[in-house]
């Protein structure tokens, strides 16, 4: 595997991480929204 193979796939490998932690993060956002104008509203 030359360096530059590798590199490319490094970075794949964190974008994907931070795909996965921003995804997590929008999930938890919104369902704690939800959750706070369910309380609101009901």
């Amino acid at each position: 595997m030359n360096p530059v193979e590798y590199k490319l796939a490094r970075q794949d490998r964190i974008r994907q991480i931070l795909v996965d932690v921003t995804v997590g993060v929008v999930t938890n956002l919104l369902v704690t929204a939800l959750a706070v104008v369910a309380r609101l509203v009901f």
